[in-house]
């Protein structure tokens, strides 16, 4: 087998784990928390691939032998269509050390075989089944991202988040308050820039006051507005997050609720959350 051969055999047998891989990536797009893609050049991604190539190709191999089983002892009691086919993995092994050449039935008969186990594995990576096996478990290393946007999504809640922009006017900023679209971290974990849907704007005051010799910071809120459909905001702007993990019920009550306020009205609530639990992004 030539060098041009041996590599594009390489790569068809690779292919389950790229597609894996593939699927591994684009799925953490759509869970609304996004990190450089894993290449197949990294040694874990290359690991991962090779080994999720060589399952796909053992219960490949093992579907076959029984197919071919089944065949046979059907075609005692029928008659046959055709000539059965011999086993691709087989074949690949006589072309391989130039004992034979291969036919066309055969190499058919392995193509098929290859897009069987990359849709087996596709199905595999993007179960619902991996996702509760693995509920508990950081693989992407999104550390909090995970804890308080892509875990809770998957059982069903909704990221509200509350964004403290760096203060432009003493102890004044601006402050924003929207459900979480998207959250874009770099390859160390920092931060790079998060998107809320149907925002709202508001400005905040931080009031230090004194209790027992120390300063303890009260956060107050003012004149909130609807800004559009999507803001997006950069990772160096951002002073502070807090994220609250609601039931969509509960969002279109709150909705509902704030619908017969003023913009200038104060919200109680969002002061708590942020001073009881804020998540430092900064």
């Amino acid at each position: 087998m030539n060098i041009t051969a041996a590599l594009l055999a390489g790569l068809v047998l690779l292919l389950p784990g790229i597609t894996a891989l593939v699927t591994w990536n684009l799925q953490g797009s759509t869970q609304g928390a996004k990190r450089p893609d894993l290449q197949l050049t990294s040694v874990s991604a290359l690991f991962v691939s090779l080994g999720i190539a060589l399952l796909m190709h053992i219960l490949g191999y093992g579907l076959v032998e029984l197919i071919r089983a089944a065949a046979l002892e059907l075609g005692r009691y029928l008659t046959p269509a055709g000539p059965v086919i011999a086993n691709p993995y087989d074949m690949l092994a006589s072309v391989s050390d130039g004992k034979s050449v291969p036919t066309a039935g055969s190499v058919e008969a392995f193509l098929m075989l290859t897009i069987f186990e990359c849709i087996l594995a596709w199905r595999l990576i993007s179960s619902t089944g991996l996702d509760l096996v693995l509920d508990s478990v950081d693989l992407r290393s999104q550390g909090w991202v995970f804890q308080h946007v892509v875990r809770p999504q998957r059982h069903g809640y909704t990221p509200v988040a509350y964004v403290l922009t760096s203060a432009t006017h003493g102890e004044y900023g601006i402050g924003y308050e929207g459900t979480v679209a998207d959250i874009r971290q770099g390859e160390n974990g920092e931060l790079k820039s998060i998107a809320l849907a149907e925002p709202e704007r508001f400005i905040y005051e931080i009031i230090t006051r004194g209790d027992s010799g120390r300063r303890l910071p009260k956060l107050k809120t003012y004149d909130r507005e609807w800004v559009g459909e999507m803001v997006s905001l950069d990772g160096a702007t951002i002073l502070n997050i807090v994220i609250n993990n609601v039931s969509k019920d509960l969002i279109a009550e709150l909705e509902g609720t704030d619908a017969g306020s003023g913009p200038g009205d104060e919200d109680e609530s969002a002061d708590e959350a942020l001073e009881g639990h804020a998540t430092d992004a900064s």
